[in-house]
Formats: structure tokens, sequence, C-alpha cells
């Protein structure tokens, strides 16, 4: 009798410590599933918080860019982005003024030569109704312009994204002419950003308040006759 006790006995305790045991380990791993969860909870307002535009707006700043969206009523060239030697005007239609129109030097390609003027399908600037000046605006700032149809010659956001990555005159900057720098993000690159960027609701950055600072200064006198 006291033998089937002590295996009764046995038994049950056996049963208690296996059922502690599976508690003790069930823990940990819940718990440790917690971590990716969160993180995946944390990744996931990258979508909606414009941190997909920040990732590109670098290319927008570039001089290649800037120098036909910056301040005033007149082109820029160099790397420092000194206004157009040729003390050439936007005019009427963003195509210069009398005899200093765009097309006078400008033709649809580069041509060849160290300094030569550069070319592109539609060279200008933006016409005076909707400049596009971005220079020393804030990421968000950036961001809202180029979305304003108003300002954006009535772009809907597909057309917007047609022409960041696909106009001729802007892949211009990646290709711009013998003795220019190029955008150093690649056109591929640049293209899937804004592109993602439109799959997440072409969302826009928060305003930090930071502007850009203008450009100038002694770079002026190394780069005098860049577009």
């Amino acid at each position: 009798m006291k033998h089937f006790e002590t295996s009764v006995l046995l038994a049950i305790a056996g049963a208690v410590l296996t059922f502690i045991g599976a508690i003790s380990v069930s823990h940990p791993i819940r718990a440790a599933e917690r971590p990716a969860a969160k993180a995946t909870a944390s990744a996931a307002p990258a979508a909606s918080d414009g941190a997909l535009f920040v990732e590109f707006v670098s290319v927008l700043r570039h001089p290649r860019c800037v120098n036909c969206h910056s301040r005033g009523d007149f082109p820029r060239q160099g790397d420092d982005g000194h206004p157009h030697t040729m003390n050439v005007r936007r005019g009427p239609e963003g195509h210069g003024v009398t005899a200093e129109k765009c097309g006078t030097c400008h033709q649809d390609h580069n041509l060849a030569g160290a300094h030569l003027p550069p070319g592109a399908p539609n060279w200008g600037l933006p016409p005076p109704t909707t400049p596009m000046i971005w220079e020393g605006l804030s990421d968000a700032e950036i961001c809202r312009a180029l979305k304003d149809p108003k300002q954006n010659k009535n772009r809907n956001l597909d057309q917007l994204v047609e022409h960041l990555t696909e106009d001729k005159l802007v892949a211009w900057a990646w290709n711009p002419g013998e003795g220019r720098n190029p955008i150093p993000m690649s056109h591929e690159e640049f293209a899937a950003k804004v592109k993602r960027w439109q799959a997440a609701a072409a969302a826009c950055p928060a305003d930090n308040g930071k502007k850009e600072t203008a450009k100038g200064g002694e770079a002026g006198r190394h780069s005098f006759r860049q577009q």
C-alpha cells in the first residue's frame, strides 16, 4: 500500500514540475517575440512621416537642379550658383528675352567640349507664373511646392512623378556635359525613391523651420563657366 501511495505522489510531483517547466519556457519565447513586433511598428510610420521624400531631396538641391530653381529672375551657373554670365533673364515663358533666348546657345543636346553650352529638349527656366523656386526652402516647403498644382504647372501626382523621373530636361542633370559635376545619386536610384514616395501617398516631412542657406561666395571664382 505504501509503495502504491509513493508512486502516486511521485507521479503528481512529476506532472507539477512538467507544468512549471512549460510555463517558464513559453514565457521567454513570448518575451523574445515582443521586440520584433515593436520594431515593425516603429518602422511603419516611415511611409507616412515624409522620410521617403527626405531620401531624395538632396537631388533637388544639387546645383544641376537648383540653378534653374533659384531665387531671382535669372538662371545660375556652376557649383557655386553664380548668376548667368550673359545676363540672361527668365522672360515671359521662361526662355529668355529679346535676342538673349535660351535656344540661341542651348540646343537639345550638350555641345562637345569642356564648358561649352549644355543642352536638352525644352531648355529653359520655369515660366514666371510657376517659377518653382525652392532655393533656401526647407524639405517640407519643397515637398509642398512640388505637389501644389498652382506651382507645378497643374500636374497631378502621376504627372509630377513622370516629370521627375522621365523628363529629358530633368534627366540632363545626370549627363550635364564635360566639365560639370553630375548628380551623385544614380538616376535609377533616384527614380526608385521617387516612386516609393508616391506609393506611400507622397507624404511631406514635418516643417522643422530649418532653411537652406543661399549659395555663393569664394567658390564662384573657380567654376565661372559651368551651368
